[in-house]
């Protein structure tokens, strides 16, 4: 069964804005862990945003909510919060380090990371998020040395990055093997984006099952929800890495993300799992990589990637202080 996605819903800005916060604590406090922030606060810290808490899946290491408009993860010094549509999620930055000190011990902000691909109706943001600019002039009266990129010469396909992770003096070395891969998809195949409502399934698990999400990263808890009428959310959990999928189906504005930071040596069979079972039309690479990271470089690990169908028109990165970070935009053959 099929379903209109443009007569059941008009337009909605699936681009999302990222943030991601790491946290550092009195050196030997076990107590200094954000999963000790109480439930009623992390409410109140998303009303600041626009968004609410739709469901909660925890492990051993992260704590993993589906948001009304995306996802947030929490991990003992990691706090990320991802929005799309028209929320105000830089209003979240004073009061979730507030809350860290508060609840958690966490005595100072140790990184920080904000992106974003460029919007396809900026004027429909609300604050600051209507222009870049306006963003970092936001950031810089909050957060200390921090460095504005742009990266990518495509208007329509740049990607704008704010980051702490510069090579001013207060950033400090790291040895981790961490690393962010975002793939984020746009002018999808329309039979591909009828899957993903309520006349296609009733239930997500079976969605996730049907659609072949469930291989992306096997054996992982997923939890995910589907929207009425139409659209997609879900986050996965493997040990101490984390997926998350959006999914807004809409011809006029389809688009889709999959981030993850799940660790790997090569990640050409993962990205093009994910292409596949999505079949954009073209869609923008964003991958950070920690120095420790077995994959190498953010450039080197991206340039192993073979996928056929599609070339690579634009490609930009930066050598940040403890990452590397690399872009590519593709369009199809």
């Amino acid at each position: 069964m099929t379903v209109d996605t443009d007569t059941e819903m008009g337009f909605f800005e699936g681009a999302e804005k990222l943030l991601e916060i790491w946290f550092e604590g009195l050196e030997g406090d076990t107590t200094a862990d954000l999963r000790r922030i109480p439930r009623h606060e992390l409410d109140d810290l998303l009303k600041y945003v626009n968004a609410e808490i739709m469901s909660v899946a925890k492990n051993n290491s992260i704590d993993s909510y589906i948001l009304s408009e995306s996802s947030m993860f929490i991990s003992a010094k990691r706090f990320i919060i991802k929005t799309c549509g028209i929320t105000k999620l830089l209003l979240a930055v004073q009061p979730c380090i507030q809350l860290a000190y508060k609840h958690a011990n966490m005595l100072k902000v140790h990184n920080f990371f904000y992106s974003r691909r460029v919007f396809l109706r900026p004027e429909e943001q609300v604050g600051v998020h209507k222009k870049f600019d306006d963003e970092v002039a936001f950031l810089d009266e909050i957060i200390p040395h921090g460095s504005a990129y742009v990266l990518g010469c495509v208007p329509s396909q740049q990607w704008y990055m704010y980051t702490t992770d510069n090579h001013a003096p207060a950033a400090t070395p790291t040895d981790t093997d961490d690393v962010t891969l975002e793939i984020l998809m746009s002018d999808l195949d329309h039979n591909v984006m009828q899957q993903f409502s309520k006349l296609a399934y009733t239930n997500p698990d079976e969605l996730i099952v049907g659609t072949g999400i469930s291989r992306f990263i096997p054996r992982s808890v997923n939890d995910g929800m589907l929207f009425d009428p139409i659209g997609f959310s879900m986050n996965g959990l493997h040990e101490d890495a984390y997926y998350t999928i959006h999914v807004t189906p809409q011809d006029s504005c389809s688009y889709v993300s999959f981030e993850t930071n799940i660790v790997k040596e090569d990640y050409s069979a993962l990205i093009n799992r994910v292409v596949e079972t999505f079949k954009p039309g073209k869609f923008v690479i964003t991958f950070f990589s920690a120095k420790g990271a077995p994959c190498g470089a953010a450039l080197t690990a991206l340039q192993r990637v073979d996928l056929d169908a599609f070339v690579c028109a634009d490609q930009s990165h930066e050598n940040l202080k403890n990452y590397s970070v690399a872009y590519q935009h593709y369009v199809k053959r």
